[in-house]
C-alpha cells in the first residue's frame, strides 16, 4: 500500500470465476497418486484434467491477466458435509491455481503474486466461486 491511505491512481481489478464440482479433495488426490506408478499415472491424469477444464473456463469467462500480487477468495459449495472443509479446499486450491497460471490469469501461484486465500463453504449444488482481487 502506498502512502497518502494507498491510494495509487490505478483501479483495482477483481473478477470471478464459477467452476462446477466437486472438485477432488486432498484424500482423492493422494489415492490417486498411490494408485499408479510412472508416467501417465492416476494423480497425473486427474491433475491434467482439472487444470485444462479450469484452463477453460477462464478463458471463455473472458478473465484478464492480474500484473501484480492478488487475493484470493474461494467460496466452495459441497454436497453434503461428509468431506472435511481442509480436505476440498486444499485439494481444489491446487487445481484452480494450476489452472489460472495455464490461463495466464495469474503469472505464477508463489509468494510474489499470492499475497492471501479465504475460503467459505456451504451446502447445496458443488462448485466453486473463484474471486480474485488485486491487492490495493
Amino acid at each position: 500500500m502506498g502512502e497518502g491511505g494507498g491510494e495509487t491512481g490505478v483501479a483495482v481489478m477483481t473478477q470471478s470465476l464459477w467452476i462446477a464440482g466437486p472438485l477432488p479433495g486432498v484424500n482423492e488426490l493422494l489415492a490417486a497418486a498411490k494408485s499408479g506408478h510412472g508416467r501417465g499415472n492416476a494423480y497425473s491424469r486427474l491433475k491434467a484434467e482439472w487444470k485444462t477444464t479450469v484452463h477453460y473456463l477462464a478463458i471463455h469467462a473472458r478473465l484478464r491477466p492480474h500484473t501484480g500480487p492478488v487475493k484470493i477468495a474461494f467460496d466452495w459449495i459441497e454436497r453434503n458435509r461428509r468431506r472435511d472443509p481442509d480436505n476440498f479446499t486444499g485439494g481444489g486450491r491446487k487445481l484452480i491455481l494450476d489452472g489460472l497460471v495455464a490461463a495466464g490469469v495469474l503469472q505464477n501461484d508463489g509468494w510474489a503474486q499470492v499475497w492471501s486465500f479465504s475460503d467459505r463453504w456451504s451446502v447445496g449444488v458443488p462448485g466453486v466461486t473463484v474471486t480474485i482481487s488485486d491487492v490495493d
